[in-house]
Formats: C-alpha cells, structure tokens, sequence
C-alpha cells in the first residue's frame, strides 16, 4: 500500500514515517499543503494522512480538493482540532476517517487499514485469472493451488499489472509504483527487467507463462482474456 502523509510536525512525521514502513508500506511525505497537492496530481497513492494545520493553508481545503478531483483516494485526517464540529466538518467535507492527536501510531494503522478495507469492500479481494489466483489480503499467489515464493516487488509488479489487465503499463510507471520519490535511485530500468524476469520465470514454472506480455519500448501488459 502507498502511502501519503502530509504533516508540518517534523519529529511527529518522522515517528510515522518510520512506523509505516516497518509495516511495509510505501510512504512519500509533504510538509506543506503546496507540496501536498503537487504529489497527489504527480502520483498515485492508495491513502493520504492530511493534518489540518499546515504553514501554508488548511488542510481541509486540500480534502476539499482531492474530493473535488473525484478521487477514490482515502483520506484520514489526523488534527488538534478536537471539537464534535471540527470532526463533522471534516467528515462532511470529504475524509474518511478522522483523528484526534495525539494519537497511538497502532490505532492510525488500524484507521488506514478500515479506510482501505471500505473502499476494496466493491472489489474481490482475490483476483482470478485461469489457472493463478492472487489473495490480496493474505498477499498470497497461486497458480494450480501451487503457492508462488515470491518477493516483495515480485509481488507488487504482479499485482499492479494484474490491477490493469490488458493495459500496456509502461516502464517509468511501474518505477514510480515501485520506489516513488526514490525512482532517480534506480538509474537504469535494469532492476525492472530483473524483476520482471524473475516472476515471468517463477510463472512460467508453473504453467502460467503467457499472462505476462513485453511491449518493446514501452512496459509490460497483463493479458487475461
């Protein structure tokens, strides 16, 4: 899951930051509400943590615009402001979930995972392609009831393909998904050829060799007809 926290508290960005990540997210920061908007309309993130009191507008603003956008984004508030009417207005104005500070980092977890729980609730939460299944909640893939050893970004490319069926998905798409801000880190696409490799083998091991499609210049296609 990607996440996006955008909080003016340094010292309290940090803390979550760091948490999130033991947990195994993707997390990207903004300290602004400028820098905040600009990541949401550059990026794709599956939930965004806005605090309301940032140094250069509110917040709920920001919110405001998002659900403007008719984002299927979720949206977690996280604020001082602790009146029944601040929470309302909150709620009213387009977040899913809102919490008071100070907060436990264990129950901000549970909040993003409910948020993201009710916005999949429409959705399988296994995606069935013939013979290879991918149980999104337990992060389990299978082909022929054979479970796949796979490794995190393995995964996630599987995932993210599998997500976008019979779309070609190009290179710096999939590096974007993958490290985020961190892509520049990557100087070549090589870690994606190795990884994609990687999986069309594991798959092709086990009877599912023509789900993955290369598009010469261009990214990769989940063909699933």
């Amino acid at each position: 899951m990607k996440l996006l926290i955008v909080e003016d508290e340094q010292d309290l960005l940090d803390l979550i930051m760091r948490y999130f990540k033991r947990e195994g997210y993707l997390c990207e920061f903004a300290n602004n509400f400028k820098d905040g908007y600009k990541k949401i309309n550059n990026y794709e993130y599956d939930c965004a943590i806005i605090d309301l009191n940032l140094p250069d507008g509110d917040g709920l603003k920001l919110v405001d615009t998002l659900r403007a956008d008719n984002t299927q984004m979720g949206i977690l508030i996280v604020s001082a402001r602790d009146t029944v009417d601040d929470r309302i207005n909150g709620l009213d104005t387009g977040a899913d979930d809102y919490l008071t500070k100070p907060f436990n980092l264990s129950e901000l977890n549970a909040r993003v995972k409910a948020i993201m729980r009710r916005k999949t609730n429409q959705f399988s939460k296994e995606l069935n392609f013939k013979n290879l299944s991918i149980n999104m909640d337990q992060r389990k893939v299978t082909a022929s009831e054979k479970v796949l050893q796979l490794t995190k970004k393995e995964y996630n490319i599987l995932l993210y393909l599998a997500r976008n069926k019979n779309r070609v998905v190009t290179k710096d798409s999939i590096a974007e998904h993958l490290w985020g801000d961190y892509m520049d880190d990557a100087v070549s696409f090589d870690f994606i050829y190795a990884h994609v490799k990687n999986l069309r083998k594991k798959l092709a091991e086990n009877g599912c060799g023509d789900f993955l499609k290369t598009v010469y210049g261009i990214g990769y296609k989940f063909q699933a007809n």
